[in-house]
């Protein structure tokens, strides 16, 4: 299994009409509704890459839907090989600009 996240933007004021279709999209595990530039932090899952890419595609033909960020793709089985992160030791910020 392959997990992929994602941050979506939406048309301002369709919020809702996106996430019950972000929810009908085959694959998509969860979705919040965050503030900010993006409106969803998506999590979906599929057997393969390609069958992620695939699954994005879903996600960007929702016709609310103006801009998504790939924000982590991963292998399920190498996520459990990763050591803890000490958060007290992050001291930076991800830039987003340039998704498309």
């Amino acid at each position: 299994m392959v997990i992929g996240f994602a941050m979506v933007k939406v048309v301002r004021g369709h919020e809702d009409e996106a996430y019950l279709d972000l929810r009908k999209v085959s694959g998509v595990k969860e979705a919040y509704r965050i503030l900010g530039e993006y409106q969803f932090f998506v999590v979906m899952q599929a057997k393969s890459v390609a069958a992620l890419q695939g699954l994005i595609g879903g996600v960007r033909s929702i016709p609310d839907a103006t801009n998504i960020c790939h924000v982590l793709i991963t292998d399920r089985d190498a996520s459990k090989q990763l050591a803890p992160i000490d958060e007290s030791s992050l001291d930076f910020e991800v830039p987003v600009r340039g998704c498309s």
